[in-house]
Order: structure tokens, then sequence, then C-alpha cells
């Protein structure tokens, strides 16, 4: 992971020109949006590569779980559902994007 805070520059056009490895998370809320949305993985990815700066809700910011690695909150309409993601940048040896969530939000409400 990384310990470096990148800004939403540079997190955008990681989304876009990187790998993307949404996470199997163990309460199934990644799996379980993208199937409830009629996405196909694909059609995530596609969204993730599709963020933009003013999608950012928090970040970067120290991840609670992993020391020394900062996480990226964003927040984007799909599919007529506010989805919640965050991920963060695996730069260890080549650049990833590795989203931790990628589900409906939880407890916000957006105009």
């Amino acid at each position: 992971m990384s310990s470096h805070k990148y800004t939403v520059e540079e997190v955008i056009n990681f989304c876009q020109n990187n790998p993307i490895y949404i996470v199997d998370r163990t309460d199934g809320k990644n799996k379980r949006f993208i199937r409830e949305a009629q996405l196909t993985i694909d059609e995530a990815i596609r969204e993730i590569r599709n963020l933009r700066k003013e999608f950012l809700f928090n970040g970067p910011f120290l991840d609670r779980d992993i020391p020394n690695n900062y996480l990226y909150e964003f927040h984007k309409h799909i599919r007529g559902k506010w989805c919640y993601i965050k991920l963060t940048i695996d730069d260890k040896k080549n650049i990833v994007v590795r989203v931790i969530s990628f589900h409906e939000s939880e407890g916000v409400a957006y105009a």
C-alpha cells in the first residue's frame, strides 16, 4: 500500500490509467451492490475510471487498519443510487488501484 499522500488529480489519473482491483469483502457488500445494480465487473471498473474531482468526499486520510496507508472516499450516483467508493493506491511495485468499498452509501444524505 502507499504511505504517500497523493492529490485527488493523481488518484483520478491512476484510476484512468492503471489496473483496478475491487476487493472481495468478507461481508459481500461490493459483490451484492454490483449484482443489485445490474453491473458487470467491467462496468463497475468503468465507473471507477470515470471518477472526477468533485466526487471526492474525503481524503487523503490515514487508514485505521493498515499503518501509513492513505485512503480516498468518493461518492458517485450509479444506476439511481449513491455509491460509496473507498480506495487506496498500491504503489509498492506497479501502480494498482485497490477498491476496498464499492457499495451503496450508508447514512449520508445527498441533494
